[in-house]
């Protein structure tokens, strides 16, 4: 990390203390998240709602992420990536906890099934609300502390911190879900807690991400609206593998609740496991352009998703979701570096607040797409994704290349 970091920021070793806390606060973030999404099938069935409840629930909250996030992100531009950070853990804790309790009430028949469902909405929209500068405000700390010619690599370890968290919490939710289904929520929110508290009095701000404001820029600056686009159609596809795949395993492999959980499971866990893998490895020592990590990895997710349909049996699905993974480990750093590279310092976190905003506006149309998809039948969704999927290799190839923005 040292011949990264950008002149005038902490020593070193201090600095890569700063950046452990970041990146384990994000895996507990992503931990949480994926957690939520492989047990929430099951949970919701055992609460009396159906599948295009829990895909209205994570659409209408998708749409306050979306509002909030370029927000948290100009915030972060004028107080600081760390405050903007730790408050969104810190309110992502305290709302999980409120979640997962009502999940509880909704299970045992203390609340009725309507009841529960417009609570918990409530709570996730609250949820994205007061988290919605997590994402921004790491990524615009890592371009804080990067060159330009580093950028890709450096951002790509905040979707690396992300990629092992949604390893870990889908595999964590499977082996804690013996101790009940709502169990491993409750945990993350607590390791969610504690290192939001920590972040906040250990990290430091690096000296680019003081006294900026990006407040000026518009949301759809013509240097960074194809970057939005794609994010859009990308996270579009996304939310629609994480909202159908729960209810996939169990219709087409009819699989038990529990079961369910633990498959989910494995499955996301290979698909993050193999998008780590590529931005922790791949990224760090191929020199590629954004451009090319865009085109290369929405064709890769195409490939994956077709397997998915065409899968014979769990072992192979495991297999086709790796593909899917590979593709997505060149998305995201493509989206976050080929954005920030056109803007200068001063606009980072409005920057990465803009291009977070497509990817939280692809939960509000892919939930609802997916899960409607699903009630008609089972593959429709991953044929859908596959055309998104494609039509995205398309748009990708058509970006131009623009000289970078130190």
């Amino acid at each position: 990390m040292t011949d990264e970091l950008v002149s005038g920021s902490a020593p070193a070793d201090s600095r890569r203390v700063d950046v452990a806390l970041i990146m384990m606060g994000l895996m507990a973030f992503s931990m949480g998240q994926t957690m939520v999404f492989a047990v929430a099938g099951p949970i919701t069935r055992l609460m009396g709602l159906v599948e295009t409840d829990l895909g209205l629930m994570v659409s209408l909250a998708a749409v306050t992420y979306t509002i909030a996030v370029p927000i948290w992100g100009r915030v972060s531009d004028r107080i600081g990536r760390v405050s903007v950070i730790a408050i969104g853990l810190i309110a992502y804790a305290i709302a999980t906890v409120a979640f997962a309790y009502v999940m509880h009430l909704g299970m045992t028949g203390v609340l009725l099934a309507p009841v529960s469902l417009i609570i918990l909405i409530g709570l996730r929209m609250s949820h994205t609300i007061g988290s919605g500068g997590v994402h921004p405000g790491a990524t615009a700390f890592m371009a804080d502390i990067t060159e330009s010619s580093k950028r890709a690599a450096g951002v790509a370890k905040v979707g690396a911190a992300f990629g092992l968290g949604a390893i870990l919490g889908p595999v964590l939710a499977g082996l804690l879900s013996v101790y009940g289904l709502l169990f491993p929520i409750y945990a993350s929110a607590v390791v969610a807690f504690i290192l939001g508290i920590a972040i906040a009095l250990k990290v430091r701000e690096p000296e680019r991400a003081k006294g900026k404001d990006a407040g000026q820029m518009p949301m759809f600056d013509m240097r960074i609206r194809s970057f939005f686009l794609l994010a859009l159609i990308a996270f579009t596809t996304v939310s629609i593998i994480q909202q159908t795949s729960a209810f996939y395993f169990q219709d087409r492999f009819d699989l038990s609740p529990e079961a369910t959980a633990r498959n989910v499971g494995i499955s996301v866990g290979c698909m993050s496991l193999a998008m780590m893998a590529v931005q922790m490895g791949l990224i760090q020592i191929w020199k590629i352009s954004p451009k090319n990590m865009l085109v290369i990895g929405f064709a890769t997710t195409a490939l994956g998703l077709a397997l998915v349909i065409w899968s014979p049996s769990l072992a192979f699905t495991y297999a086709a979701y790796a593909v899917i993974g590979i593709g997505g480990g060149l998305i995201n750093p493509g989206l976050l570096a080929g954005a920030s590279l056109r803007v200068g310092a001063d606009h980072q976190g409005a920057v990465a607040g803009v291009v977070a905003a497509g990817m939280g506006a692809g939960y509000i149309v892919g939930p609802l797409l997916g899960t409607y998809l699903f009630s008609h039948n089972l593959f429709y969704p991953f044929i859908c994704a596959v055309g998104l999927s494609i039509a995205s290799v398309l748009a990708a190839l058509l970006l131009r290349p623009q000289p970078s923005v130190s």
